[in-house]
C-alpha cells in the first residue's frame, strides 16, 4: 500500500511540474509575439538604428491641403460641351493629387476640390461662389460660363481668389484675378476671319448667335471691326437660340440665304451650330460655316450630316487629340484619363479644355513656396501666373505668357476643317490681323 501511494504521489508531482512548464512557455510565447507585433507596426531594428555609412531614414514629406472650387454646367443649356469639360477637370484634380503636387520648396500639396453644377444660371453661380469662399475658404476656382464669370470678376479680385474659367471673354483679360489658357473669344474669332480671308478671300459674312447670351455676344463687335479690316461685308446679324430647334435653324438659314453670304459665323455651342449647318445644306445656302471653339469638335461630322461636308470649320486654341501624334505632353492627359477610367478614344477636345484649366493651376502652385501658398494664397498664385511662361508642349497653339493688367496669353489658334469625305483636317495656325486689337475692341465696346 505504501509503495503504491508513493508511486501515485510521484506521478502527481510530475504532472504538476509539466503543467507549470507548459504555462510558463505559453506565457513567454504570447509575450514575445505581442512585442513582435508592436515592432512591425512601428519600424524595423535596421531602420531604427542605421549602421555606420548608412543615411538616416528620410522623413515623410510634409503635406498641406488647399481648397479649390469647381463650377460646371452638366445639366443646363451648355451641358452639350460642359459635361466633357467637367470630366476632364475632375480627372486632372485626381491625377495630380495622386502623382504629387509640390511647391517650390518641396512641400506636397493636396487639392480638395468642391464641385457644383450651376446649370448655367448666373445667380446660382454667385451662391455657389459664396459657399466656396465662406464655407471652404478656397484660394482658387476653376469656373465655366461668361455671364457668371464676368459678374464675379470684381468680387474675386477683392477676395484675391484666382479664377481660371472656361469663358474666354475679352472683358476678363483686364481683371486681375481672372485667367484662362487661351486667347480671348474676340481674338479667336478675328484669327478665324483671317483664315477665311487667307483661304477664300474677301466676301460677305452673316453672323448667327444667341443675342441674349453673354458668351455668344462676346466677340461680335470685334468680328465686325475685323471684317472691315479684312475687306469683308457683314450682311446680317441673326438671333439663333442657344437651344435652337430644327425649325429655328431652318428659319434662320432661309433668312440668311436671302442675304447671300459667302461665310457664316456661328457663336453658340455645338448643338445649335450643328443644326444650323444642317439647315444651311437643306435650304441650299452655299456658304462656309465657321464656329467658335465651343461650336465645333470631334462630334461635328456626325452632327452636321453629310450634306454639310466640305463647308464647315471650327476654331480651337488647343490641338485636338487626333492630331497629337508625337506630342509627348499629351501622354500626361492620357495617363490621367486612364487613371480615371476614361478610354483613350474618349479623350476629346472638351476633356482637354477642362484638364488644361486645372493643369495651369497646378503649374502655378509648383512655382510658389509653401509659406506663400498658405499665407498669401491667391495673391501669390496671381503673381506667379503674371511672371512666368507656361508651356504645355504643343497642346496649346503657343506657350502662355500673361502680362499684369492684360491676360491675353497668346493670339494664335488652330483651324480644323470638315472635309468633303467627312474627315477632320488640321488647316494650321492663324493669328488675328495686326491692324486691329480685337480684345480691346470688345472691352471698349462695353
Amino acid at each position: 500500500m505504501e509503495g503504491g501511494g508513493l508511486a501515485r504521489q510521484n506521478t502527481l508531482y510530475i504532472v504538476l511540474a509539466a503543467l507549470v512548464i507548459i504555462i510558463v512557455l505559453a506565457g513567454a510565447y504570447f509575450l514575445l509575439a505581442g512585442r513582435g507585433g508592436e515592432m512591425q507596426e512601428e519600424t524595423t531594428p535596421a531602420e531604427a538604428t542605421p549602421t555606420a555609412g548608412e543615411a538616416a531614414p528620410k522623413e515623410e514629406a510634409k503635406v498641406i491641403e488647399i481648397n479649390v472650387g469647381l463650377l460646371v454646367d452638366e445639366t443646363g443649356p451648355t451641358s452639350d460641351v460642359g459635361k466633357g469639360y467637367a470630366r476632364g477637370a475632375e480627372a486632372a484634380f485626381k491625377y495630380f493629387n495622386e502623382k504629387g503636387i509640390y511647391t517650390k520648396d518641396g512641400v506636397r500639396v493636396k487639392i480638395n476640390y468642391i464641385k457644383r453644377d450651376y446649370a448655367y444660371n448666373p445667380t446660382l453661380a454667385e451662391e455657389f461662389y459664396r459657399e466656396f469662399r465662406d464655407r471652404y475658404n478656397v484660394i482658387a476656382v476653376v469656373g465655366w460660363g461668361t455671364a457668371d464669370t464676368e459678374k464675379l470678376s470684381d468680387q474675386v479680385a477683392r477676395d484675391k481668389v484666382v479664377y481660371i474659367s472656361a469663358s474666354y471673354s475679352a472683358k476678363l483679360v483686364v481683371k486681375p484675378y481672372n485667367f484662362f489658357p487661351a486667347p480671348d473669344y474676340s481674338t479667336q474669332a478675328c484669327s478665324g476671319l483671317q483664315w477665311l480671308a487667307t483661304e477664300y478671300g474677301a466676301g460677305k459674312i452673316a453672323l448667327a448667335y444667341d443675342h441674349k447670351v453673354a458668351y455668344s455676344r462676346s466677340p461680335i463687335s470685334a468680328i465686325k471691326e475685323a471684317a472691315k479690316a479684312l475687306g469683308m461685308e457683314v450682311v446680317g446679324d441673326f438671333d439663333l437660340p442657344l437651344r435652337a430647334t430644327e425649325a429655328d435653324a431652318e428659319r434662320i438659314a432661309r433668312e440668311m440665304k436671302a442675304a447671300d453670304p459667302d461665310y457664316v459665323w456661328c457663336g453658340n455651342t455645338i448643338s445649335s451650330c450643328s443644326l444650323l449647318a444642317r439647315a444651311m445644306a437643306k435650304v441650299g445656302l452655299d456658304a462656309v460655316l465657321l464656329s467658335n471653339v465651343w461650336g465645333f469638335d470631334e462630334r461635328s461630322p456626325n452632327l452636321v450630316g453629310e450634306e454639310a461636308y466640305g463647308m464647315v470649320a471650327g476654331i480651337s486654341p488647343f490641338l485636338y487629340p487626333m492630331f497629337a501624334s508625337g506630342v509627348e505632353a499629351y501622354n500626361v492627359i492620357y495617363e490621367a484619363a486612364s487613371m480615371a477610367g476614361v478610354p483613350k478614344e474618349e479623350v476629346t477636345l472638351r476633356f482637354v479644355q477642362g484638364f488644361l484649366n486645372v493643369w495651369l493651376l497646378v503649374k502655378a502652385i509648383e512655382e510658389v513656396t509653401s509659406q506663400d501658398l498658405l499665407e498669401r494664397k491667391g495673391e501669390a498664385l496671381k503673381e506667379v501666373l503674371e511672371s512666368r511662361t507656361f508651356d504645355f508642349g504643343g497642346i496649346t497653339a503657343a506657350p502662355l505668357r500673361f502680362q499684369e493688367g492684360w491676360h491675353v496669353p497668346y493670339k494664335t489658334v488652330f483651324i480644323v476643317f470638315l472635309a468633303e469625305d467627312g474627315s477632320l483636317q488640321l488647316k494650321g495656325k492663324f493669328t488675328a490681323p495686326e491692324a486691329i486689337d480685337c480684345a480691346k475692341v470688345t472691352i471698349e465696346g462695353g
